[in-house]
């Protein structure tokens, strides 16, 4: 195991340590860690000179975020029946502990007295929520805009971190990585359960209304769909092929992940052709 894996699973086990309340642990989903992110943080962090306790409390202040961000979704992405049996109790205790972690990061940006750091995420924030509600609302002029909302969604606390340090382009190829990585995941939720919240709003994007008057879009609607969004999988793909070769001494893991997650792209259309 290199130093950086090394260094990172020891940010991954203080970050654990610091979301394991055991009340909440007994009726809420323990929250899921996105190590890609926390890879992405730790990269952008690496080369800059800065204590590493100071580089670990960015980024588990920021990863504190991420993971309140994603605890709240938990309740926005239900599905009306499971809402309906749900614990009233447990949603409310999700929504608090989205609260909780959200305000741990608080706590842990005040240790290391930065201001200007937790107006960043504080800003990040903001732009997260914004393009979620446009998202939630399917709310796009075309496939452009959806994309860049996708985009932002996922990549906004990484970016303004790496942003904050650098102006590299780095935080350029982690816009591209993370929406590639959300619409490979897309991509494969639609193949599997033909039913996609992103399908969704691309469907009516797509196609007028009157073309939307069947309840299920058609095989043709479908294959046109698939298309577009592996037409803009190929382009990102291409776009992070060129970014990688430009951001200056990017370290070992990080390049790997980034190979995988390119081979990923070609394996996951390549299956999803052959099953068309």
């Amino acid at each position: 195991m290199s130093h950086i894996q090394i260094h990172i699973s020891s940010i991954k086990e203080q970050l654990l340590e610091i979301i394991s309340h055991p009340y909440l642990m007994k009726h809420i989903e323990f929250p899921v860690i996105d190590e890609d992110k926390l890879l992405l943080l730790y990269s952008a962090l690496e080369p800059i000179e800065l204590s590493n306790e100071k580089k670990e409390q960015y980024i588990l202040s920021t990863m504190l975020v991420q993971i309140a961000l994603d605890t709240h979704d938990l309740v926005t992405n239900a599905k009306l029946d499971k809402m309906k049996t749900d614990n009233s109790k447990n949603r409310q205790l999700t929504v608090l502990a989205g609260d909780y972690y959200s305000g741990l990061h608080y706590r842990l940006l005040a240790y290391v007295d930065d201001i200007k750091m937790i107006k960043t995420l504080a800003n990040s924030i903001k732009q997260v929520n914004e393009h979620k509600i446009a998202y939630y609302q399917k709310d796009f002029d075309g496939m452009d805009n959806l994309m860049d909302s996708i985009g932002k969604i996922e990549s906004s606390l990484v970016y303004s971190v790496s942003q904050f340090f650098s102006d590299s382009t780095f935080k350029e190829l982690t816009v591209n990585f993370l929406l590639l990585k959300r619409l490979i995941s897309e991509r494969k939720k639609f193949s599997v359960h033909k039913s996609s919240f992103l399908f969704d709003a691309l469907t009516i994007i797509s196609f007028s209304k009157s073309q939307l008057g069947k309840l299920e879009p058609s095989l043709d609607q479908e294959k046109h769909m698939l298309f577009l969004i592996d037409r803009y999988i190929e382009h990102i793909r291409k776009t992070i092929d060129q970014l990688a070769t430009s951001v200056p001494n990017m370290n070992e893991l990080l390049k790997t992940r980034i190979q995988e997650l390119l081979y990923e792209v070609s394996f996951t259309t390549n299956t999803f052709v052959e099953e068309g």
